[in-house]
């Protein structure tokens, strides 16, 4: 092993921790090969084999740096490069991209967009070193902005202290999924009437897509249960945002949306580490998937990542109708409530632009039962005993570790 990068690179420093460094390649024996290198220089490398899971690991625990092949599956390195180059948490993070050098003005694109280096395939010997021992010095671990939000750490330490250790502990065999649904219902920032009215929405409209054609081959009766019952799980990240910020009855300011946009990726990481605890819970997948991306739009315009069109999973889609249909129907802090005629009216607005036109003609064929639940609901909450809404409190009200931990995200 080299013994300069681990005590900080060329000069030498003490960083007090091994460098990080992101492989992002989709071919095996290569991913493989710069594993090694980095290794044997002393980082700890970190694997991804396409672009979107290169995004995600970022987004979750960004590295020191990142090692970026050009061509990838679901999403190239140039689009990995621009994206993360215009985002102000990562666009001074060092990006060295890899590519035959047949592909000089790719190369020089990217070069352009931001990119620290170069390093052409094959791989020369001590390329990867002399490239990580450039680029380390000058952006050495310790030198990361303190305020860098790691979405990951946050998610674990909030999973271990929602008592989930001892739920897995216990090995609940067939119920598990049931529990650990229910034990997060308790710890929900989101009101039980919202979380419940999502659901149903999200049951109705998937059953009425399955009817469809372009859809019955992805829908069937157990994507439907699986749906509906992690549907509520949708804005769990929101644990990581401060109570000053979800409640504030005003606009939102520029740094206030950064804060707010993380609770996509802190909530689908808090679902990744319940899911590894609980492996045999599938379901988890789409809890994940539905948390991650119901923020993007169909135009790419959206959060966390910028997917566009049905490069979105299916459950992001339409839980981004289901979502925006009841805030727009709701009372908020920052606004009253609209009529189904004019929520219907703004959804069919977006059709192309925020929502997937597919999945709004499908709420279009349904939109009775969607007023239906939301107004069974009404009545249902105006009849109940008072307190009701909040019988399930948020972790920050009930669990002391839980609400210093997102009292610190902020």
């Amino acid at each position: 092993m080299k013994d300069g990068l681990p005590k900080g690179g060329a000069d030498g420093m003490s960083v007090g921790r091994q460098a990080r460094v992101l492989i992002v390649d989709d071919h095996d024996a290569n991913r493989l090969l710069l594993r090694e290198q980095v290794t044997m220089n002393g980082c700890t490398p970190v694997l991804a084999s396409d672009g979107l899971e290169a995004l995600h690991e970022i987004h979750a625990s960004a590295p020191d740096m990142v090692i970026l092949d050009l061509t990838l599956p679901r999403l190239d390195g140039e689009s990995v490069l621009r994206k993360v180059r215009a985002n102000p948490d990562f666009n001074r993070m060092p990006i060295v991209v890899i590519s035959a050098l047949a592909e000089r003005a790719r190369v020089k694109r990217c070069l352009d967009l931001g990119a620290s280096d170069f390093i052409p395939k094959p791989f020369p010997p001590n390329a990867i070193e002399g490239r990580l021992r450039h680029c380390l010095s000058n952006h050495p671990p310790e030198g990361q902005s303190p305020d860098l939000f790691r979405a990951r750490e946050f998610a674990c330490e909030m999973v271990s202290s929602l008592g989930l250790l001892c739920l897995a502990a216990k090995g609940a065999p067939c119920g598990s999924s049931s529990a650990v649904l229910e034990l997060l219902a308790r710890f929900n920032p989101e009101t039980r009437c919202h979380l419940e009215r999502t659901s149903g929405f999200c049951r109705v409209l998937t059953a009425q897509l399955a009817r469809s054609s372009s859809f019955a081959s992805a829908i069937d009766d157990a994507f439907i249960e699986d749906f509906s019952r992690t549907a509520s799980l949708h804005d769990i990240g929101k644990l990581a945002v401060p109570d000053s910020i979800l409640s504030k009855p005003g606009a939102l300011d520029a740094e206030e949306h950064r804060i707010m946009r993380r609770h996509v990726t802190v909530g689908a990481e808090i679902l990744r580490e319940i899911y590894r605890r609980f492996p045999n819970e599938t379901l988890f997948e789409m809890a994940i998937d539905l948390t991650l991306y119901h923020h993007e739009r169909w135009d790419g315009m959206g959060y966390p990542f910028g997917l566009s069109g049905q490069a979105i999973p299916l459950v992001g889609r339409v839980m981004a109708i289901a979502d925006v249909y009841d805030a727009l129907r709701s009372e908020r802090s920052y606004k009253s409530a609209f009529s189904h005629e004019k929520s219907r009216d703004i959804i069919l607005e977006g059709s192309g632009k925020q929502f997937d036109p597919a999945v709004v003609a499908g709420f279009l064929a349904c939109e009775r039962e969607f007023e239906s639940l939301f107004a069974n609901d009404e009545t249902a909450a105006a009849l109940a005993p008072a307190g009701a809404e909040t019988a399930h409190p948020s972790a920050r009200r009930e669990f002391s570790v839980a609400r210093q931990l997102r009292m610190t995200a902020s």
